[in-house]
């Protein structure tokens, strides 16, 4: 007999496969409409059992394998639009093609340069990348790629830990609980309390800061490379704070200053933004309005009808997508059926991820 985890998980993939034979497109054209924007969203596209690979697991979106496969998918059975064709049909109402697919990638790593970008090109898609532009063209480790890395380097068993105690991490396993734990932890304190956090996890886990031996993110003449053929590159605040986590000025300012750079280094306007870990307020929804951004989006589960696109384009939902998706779990995402299912049981739901971009 197989273990019950085993069993439960053998359960789980012959749901899926059975749920997505069953959601054909026009069941799915017919609960969420023709006209529905289905926003993808993906981070890092890299091999998590890569040697060396001591960063975030959770913020890789897809291998390059997978990511190759999904888009011959998306391009197959959705119309792939840029960003500029969705903000003249919020400016000007010019209607979008049937089953409109925009592709985006949150933060700027360099793999969207490296393994994203052939693919797109090969295949004509365009795409667009939020970028953290204050890590563009520098060797900086972003909080949760840090978290990551030290917990990976640390010879401790067990150690006091900042805002959560004491705690064992001798095992990978006892790692990889400690790592969610922490994400929750440091995600819900104010960003300059989570900064005095990071230090003291340093010392408790006895492990310097990481240098990277190549950079992480992009630089500027990638940044410049991808504009020309087609990624839009657009904003995502300076320093990935959660906005909602830092005051009113603040929060302006990682609006405003990433849209000026944004501008400055692309000679393109700065009209989309992409909220860190899909977290926003009144108070960012204004920042965004003073910067000029005419749409931004949201980690809550999408695609969304155009109606909604068109009341609420500063909240646009998204698809957001994870390494560990099976095929099925991607085309039951993609297709509008995990969200049709939601609204039909009157749930919201937000990000299922657990890393931090």
């Amino acid at each position: 007999m197989p273990p019950v985890n085993d069993a439960r998980a053998t359960a789980r993939r012959a749901a899926l496969a059975t749920l997505t034979t069953l959601s054909p497109r026009p069941v799915t054209d017919a609960l969420l409409g023709r006209d529905r924007l289905t926003v993808l969203a993906y981070h890092r596209i890299a091999d998590v059992a890569a040697p060396g690979m001591e960063f975030d697991p959770g913020v890789v979106s897809a291998t390059p394998e997978m990511f190759e496969r999904q888009m011959r998918h998306v391009a197959r059975e959705f119309t792939v639009i840029g960003m500029p064709d969705l903000h003249e049909h919020l400016t000007t109402g010019r209607r979008l093609p049937e089953r409109p697919a925009l592709i985006t990638f949150d933060d700027g790593y360099r793999d969207n340069y490296d393994a994203a970008f052939p693919v797109l090109r090969a295949m004509g898609l365009p795409a667009v990348i939020f970028l953290v532009t204050g890590a563009i063209g520098t060797d900086r480790v972003m909080w949760w790629d840090e978290l990551s890395y030290l917990l990976g380097r640390t010879d401790r068993s067990r150690a006091e830990l900042p805002l959560a105690g004491p705690r064992t991490v001798a095992t990978t396993a006892d790692r990889a609980a400690v790592r969610t734990e922490m994400l929750r932890l440091l995600k819900a304190v104010p960003d300059v309390a989570r900064a005095t956090a990071m230090d003291d996890l340093r010392v408790a886990l006895d492990v310097p800061a990481p240098r990277p031996r190549t950079p992480l993110f992009m630089g500027w003449d990638e940044v410049e490379h991808l504009v020309a053929n087609g990624v839009e590159c657009q904003p995502h605040t300076v320093d990935h704070p959660l906005l909602i986590r830092v005051d009113a000025e603040r929060a302006r300012a990682e609006v405003a200053r990433s849209a000026a750079e944004i501008v400055a280094r692309t000679g393109r306007p700065a009209r989309a933004f992409a909220y860190p870990n899909g977290d926003y307020d009144a108070t960012t929804l204004q920042a965004l309005r003073d910067a000029g951004i005419s749409m931004a989006f949201t980690m809550r589960l999408g695609p969304c009808t155009a109606d909604a696109v068109r009341s609420a384009p500063l909240e646009i939902p998204r698809v957001p997508l994870e390494a560990r998706d099976t095929w099925d779990l991607f085309r039951l995402k993609v297709s509008g059926t995990l969200s049709a299912v939601f609204r039909a049981k009157g749930w919201r739901p937000g990000r299922s991820r657990t890393a931090a971009a």
